[in-house]
């Protein structure tokens, strides 16, 4: 008598565990990725900045270049362009962007829900504005 209570005890254990885990094996296995979108091609210039700063230089006593580098490579903030008053979270190779951190710069890429993609990173050219006097 005291085996068919551990056998029942024992078998409605496995039925419970077989019945929670049965959707996770059940599961189709994943379907590739789709593409993703890569939303729109653009030039954008403006300042390559971190995104805690974002073009403010908040940390006194450093260059925007030392501020910037600093909050990303030793804060972990990612680099961000300032254009105007729009902040784009820039996704690119970092040795490029190193080189215009705190400065101007003009980005070539994809944008796609506040994230820049870099296909090209150049200087910014001064705008130079006719004076009609």
């Amino acid at each position: 008598m005291r085996n068919n209570k551990i056998a029942r005890s024992l078998a409605t254990v496995v039925v419970s565990l077989a019945a929670t885990l049965a959707p996770a094996w059940a599961q189709i296995p994943a379907s590739p990725v789709p593409a993703q979108n890569l939303g729109s091609a653009r030039t954008l210039s403006g300042i390559v900045s971190d995104s805690y700063c974002k073009g403010q230089q908040l940390q006194k006593g450093q260059t925007q270049f030392s501020c910037t580098r600093k909050c990303v490579h030793e804060e972990g903030r990612n680099y961000v362009l300032v254009v105007g008053n729009d902040v784009y979270v820039v996704n690119g190779p970092r040795v490029e962007l190193d080189k215009f951190a705190g400065g101007r710069a003009t980005i070539t890429g994809n944008v796609s829900d506040g994230t820049l993609t870099v296909e090209q990173v150049t200087t910014a050219k001064k705008v130079v504005s006719a004076n009609h006097s």
